[in-house]
Parts: C-alpha cells; structure tokens; sequence
C-alpha cells in the first residue's frame, strides 16, 4: 500500500532508539516517505542510519546546529514537504507494521478529522494512559501536582486528564479532546487553517496545544485504537532539562487558553503550584543523576 504520507522523527541523543523507529517505519504496509530531524545530537544516534544501503536510498536526513525543539524540527518537514497526511513520531516509539494503514482509513472516511492518535503500549504490552487524555485544565492541573488525581473521583474537575487504562484503550475510534504528542497523524489540508506546531514551547505540551487547536478551527481529534506502536516513555528526554521544558510548556498552555478566564489570585496559585513541582522534579531528578 502506498499512501502520500510523510513521516517525521526528531532525534536528540536518541542512541539504538532512533535506529529501531525508522526500522519499523520502513518496515511499515504503507512505505510512507521517511524524514529524520537531527537536533544537534552529540551521541551516534544519527550515525546508526546514516550506514546501510537502505538508510541512504529512503531516509532524509535533515542535521540542525543547534536544538530546535520538537516543535521547531517538526515544523521545518511541515514547511517544506506537501503531503496529504503527516505522522509526527518520537524516536522512542515502534510503529506496527499496518498503523499508519488504520490512520488513513479513517481519516479518508472521516473528512472532519483534523488530527488523530493510536494505541500506545509499553514494552510489556501494557497500555500507556497518555493515549487517550482531556486538555488539563488549572483544577486538574492542581489535583495532579499534589497527587489528588490519584484518588480516581471520575470525571470530575480535579480527576486525571490521561484516560487510558487497559478496559478502555480497545475497540471503536473515539472523539475526544487530544491524544499523545509520541505519535500524531495530521491532515496535510488542515495546516492551512490550524497552522504550525508553537514553537515557543521547546518540548512537552505543544501536542495539547495543537489538539486544542485543531478543536477551535473546526476539526475532530481521534483516537485509533488499530493504531499501535510500542513507546519507550521517556526514552527521548530526561533530566532536568526536561522537567524545566516540560512545566514551563504547562505555564505557557494556561496562558494561552485560560489565563482569561480566571482570577488574577488564582493565576497566581496555578504559577506557584506549577514552579513548586518543577523544582521538586528537578531536584529528585539531579538526585537520581548523581547516585552511582
């Protein structure tokens, strides 16, 4: 099966990671054009595709100087190659052979949908809860930065805003707020309307964003469960980098989206919370970093 998809994978120190994430797009039913991103990975990563002959003949390597970010990676494929649909993969991830497969037949029955995501596992088979999510909003950003979303009160404001769990990641496709940034598959017609990834968020939130985005200019976000891949959570970033990245992107979606809707008192409790956790983070992960 040949379709007009351009797949996209932004590497960053990736290792053996990114080796396996193109293997399995070439390896994909639908033989989508391949474009990796290299953002001034210091390690071999980029080294480990570059030697083969099947690398060379169907992977286009783009090298950065400098860390762009996801975001400003993804958008430099977005803004160059015309295509009818785009899959924004992490590095960490393996695709299932038919994936993309499952992505455009729904999407070509379903003009409406804008941007859709799969099924996520974990190397044991277990489903990832990020699959399936609602936009965090400031009450349940709250609940998760002092562990109340953990006492499962349903859908109520301060429950958790990732849904998926092992009963309810299989069966029909779902309409629902945003999916995962690990994977994304995009209607290339729809880029015209939504625009680009924000590349003021470095990395972390900008797929809440986008999702948010595509919501507001009139599109569906879906979620395909016949679509899987394999992801290594946190096998594309970790440190204190990441942390930072990560709460500063959550500053930057309450901004755009609800700063105002809410208090200027309250704005100040959510910035709190939100720095407060980020150094906790932080600090456990320096931690971590130094044990032997």
């Amino acid at each position: 099966m040949n379709y007009d998809v351009v797949a996209i994978v932004v590497n960053h120190n990736s290792g053996e990671l990114l080796k396996n994430a193109v293997d399995s797009l070439l390896d994909s039913e639908a033989q989508p054009a391949i474009e990796v991103v290299d953002n001034a990975s210091a390690d071999r990563s980029i080294e480990t595709i570059r030697c083969g002959k099947k690398y060379r003949e169907k992977v286009n390597i783009t090298r950065n100087e400098q860390n762009m970010g996801f975001a400003g990676a993804n958008n430099q494929i977005l803004k160059s190659r015309n295509a009818q649909y785009y899959l924004l993969m992490n590095p960490d991830c393996v695709l299932d052979k038919n994936a993309i497969g499952e992505f455009v037949l729904h999407l070509d029955n379903d003009p409406d949908i804008g941007l859709a995501g799969g099924l996520l596992k974990n190397p044991d088979g277990s489903v990832q809860k990020t699959s399936k999510r609602r936009f965090p909003t400031p009450w349940s950003g709250l609940a998760r930065t002092f562990g109340l979303h953990r006492l499962n009160l349903g859908s109520g404001m301060l429950s958790d805003f990732d849904l998926a769990n092992e009963a309810g990641s299989s069966g029909d496709v779902e309409v629902l707020e945003a999916v995962s940034g690990a994977m994304m598959f995009v209607r290339g017609s729809a880029l015209a309307r939504v625009g680009l990834l924000d590349e003021e968020y470095f990395m972390h939130c900008e797929d809440l964003d986008w999702c948010k985005r595509f919501w507001n200019a009139g599109y569906k976000v879906a979620y395909i469960p016949g679509a899987t891949a394999v992801h290594l959570k946190g096998g594309s970033g970790r440190g204190p980098k990441v942390v930072w990245h990560l709460h500063r992107g959550m500053i930057r979606f309450y901004r755009k989206h609800y700063r105002r809707r809410y208090s200027l008192p309250f704005t100040g409790l959510v910035y709190a919370a939100v720095y407060v956790r980020c150094a906790v983070l932080m600090a456990l992960s320096l931690l971590n970093k130094r044990r032997p």
